[in-house]
């Protein structure tokens, strides 16, 4: 008798402190399918929160951990966000599926759920996913890499943690497996497109601003309807003024040829002139455009050719500034067609240049 009550109050303080979470389980439509209802909204094959969870020993590489590297499964949610992997500057597809979000959950949840994680550093950073691991964190000497995992929400950078990052619907968290050996950091990335105009980053949107050279206006206005028609709310149009550009306050998507946005912008000449350090891998030099490997170094060059980048100063820098430019207007309008007419065709890219040659993702990887 003892024992049943010892039994029946575990029972109780359990059932007290899920009511004090705000959850409520419900039976499942189908057989071993968990209904969770938390604060009035309802989710299926949710299995609680895993954050936190000791899944791994540090200290030791991925693949001797590969026997519990496993993910607890996506959910049914009212919430979703797109959750890419890639490795190698977005030229190699691991994982892309729109997936289910629980409200104001952190973005390490959505890892745990949907893909294999290794974490270090105390639970905060990601080492491994699906078995692709730092070969930096627990490695020494010769086989020490600068080779490692960064992400992006909505084609920003992280400024913070993915434990600390909190989803929003809708958003697009990208994973990229590459080496850092040359660009530590590409702070901005055009492959998630129409983001960030559509929804903004971490929380925010400061609205969107196209800027055209001369001669460019009615091109502007065609774009602006683009992105109005793919949900973006807040679209202005602006004659060219590079002033505004050294601290900007609005996402900012140039339209023109290089040579004219570059004319007065002495911002717009150092992107140019630093390319593989701020992680834009194109460079515009006498007529022509160069595409760049991640090293740095020219790969191909092209005359009558265009390119789409985004750049932003650092990580923590939140308000990137896209161009949609070219070698001249032939190479301008080759963007702006990408851009309005196959956007899906940027898709994973972090720059593109638009050649003769079709449309190629840069930097290159080999």
């Amino acid at each position: 008798m003892k024992k049943i009550r010892v039994i029946f109050s575990l029972w109780m303080i359990m059932i007290l402190m899920i009511t004090n979470l705000g959850w409520s389980y419900a039976a499942g439509e189908k057989e071993g399918t968990n209904v969770v209802v938390i604060d009035g909204v309802t989710y299926k094959n949710y299995k609680g929160p895993v954050q936190g969870e000791i899944k791994y020993k540090e200290g030791r590489p991925a693949s001797q951990n590969s026997k519990m590297r496993k993910s607890s499964g996506d959910i049914e949610s009212p919430y979703h966000v797109d959750l890419v992997v890639t490795t190698d500057f977005g030229h190699k597809k691991v994982y892309a599926k729109n997936v289910g979000l629980v409200k104001d959950e952190v973005g390490m949840e959505v890892l745990f759920r949907n893909l294999d994680i290794q974490t270090a550093y105390g639970g905060g950073f990601v080492n491994s996913i699906n078995g692709i691991e730092s070969k930096f964190t627990f490695y020494t000497g010769t086989n020490r890499k600068k080779q490692d995992w960064f992400y992006w929400v909505n084609g920003i950078l992280a400024p913070v943690g993915v434990a600390e990052y909190r989803p929003s619907p809708g958003d697009v968290i990208w994973w990229d497996y590459h080496d850092w050996g040359t660009t530590m950091f590409a702070p901005a990335v055009i492959g998630s497109y129409p983001q960030p105009f559509k929804s903004g980053s971490f929380g925010k949107n400061p609205g969107t601003v196209i800027m055209y050279t001369e001669d460019y206006k009615d091109e502007a206005k065609k774009l602006k309807e683009s992105l109005i028609k793919q949900g973006v709310k807040q679209v202005d149009l602006s004659s060219y003024n590079p002033k505004v550009l050294e601290k900007p306050k609005k996402y900012y998507i140039l339209l023109g040829p290089w040579d004219q946005l570059a004319k007065n912008s002495k911002l717009i000449q150092d992107i140019n002139r630093r390319n593989k350090l701020v992680g834009t891998y194109v460079k515009f030099e006498g007529q022509k455009v160069k595409a760049l490997d991640f090293k740095g170094k020219t790969v191909s060059s092209y005359e009558h050719a265009g390119v789409i980048y985004a750049y932003a100063p650092g990580i923590g820098s939140v308000r990137p500034i896209w161009m949609v430019t070219g070698t001249d207007d032939e190479g301008v309008k080759k963007s702006l067609h990408i851009l309005i007419n196959q956007p899906k065709a940027i898709d994973k890219h972090f720059s593109v240049v638009v050649s003769k040659n079709g449309i190629e993702n840069v930097p290159y990887s080999h």
